[in-house]
């Protein structure tokens, strides 16, 4: 896919939602509402932006070194500002904007994993929170469950989960049942081969290719 036309598409994805920025505003009609010096429209693509740096750094690299850019803490305090639906919307309304709907054979090629994804420590948060045993810092823990289309190498859908109560197969079941896609072929590794998620798939009028456990006792 060109380059110019993703970078378009998020671009035009990400005004879209600054036009109805008050829908994923935690005060709506209060927060995001004055022109600051992180709007709305700029704390979106400098989170999607980041690189692993200390804040200070990535705010310095994505504002070019301008001595006048905001502070960590007004950061800080603006993106608190923002809902996470924020970005599970940008996701959604980008990937719809990229998505040719190519087919190989008539169908979709479509792929679903799960990944964990380490983030900070809060233990306020116990349904993700470990802490730390043997000298290891305390973490806390997302399951992210994706899926993705070969033919086209994007990702059409993906749900993140708490990792305690992480359950892979309700993931998929739920990114199948409200998935607009006619027909496919879904790929699997071991895992998500459970009755109920192949009933599901069956009753979209997907097709599915899904390696199973070897069930022979030794």
């Amino acid at each position: 896919m060109n380059p110019k036309t993703v970078k378009k598409a998020l671009k035009d994805a990400i005004q879209a939602m600054t036009d109805y920025k008050w829908l994923f505003s935690a005060r709506p009609g209060k927060d995001n509402t004055r022109n600051r010096k992180f709007p709305f429209q700029k704390v979106i693509p400098f989170i999607l932006a980041f690189r692993g740096g200390t804040l200070n750094h990535e705010i310095m690299d994505f504002f070019g070194l301008d001595p006048s850019a905001g502070t960590s803490s007004a950061f800080i305090q603006r993106r608190s500002t923002i809902l996470p639906e924020a970005f599970e919307s940008l996701f959604h309304d980008f990937s719809r904007s990229v998505d040719e709907n190519k087919l190989y054979r008539g169908l979709r090629l479509l792929a679903v994993d799960g990944s964990d994804l380490q983030i900070a420590a809060n233990p306020k948060d116990p349904d993700s929170y470990y802490p730390g045993v043997n000298g290891q810092r305390a973490y806390n823990l997302l399951h992210i469950n994706a899926m993705y289309d070969l033919h086209q190498h994007i990702y059409v859908d993906a749900l993140v989960q708490k990792s305690r109560k992480a359950d892979e197969s309700a993931a998929l079941t739920a990114m199948v049942d409200r998935s607009a896609i006619e027909s496919a072929l879904l790929l699997a590794d071991r895992g998500y081969e459970s009755y109920n998620n192949l009933a599901h798939i069956q009753e979209k009028g997907w097709n599915f290719l899904i390696r199973i456990k070897d069930g022979t006792a030794t």
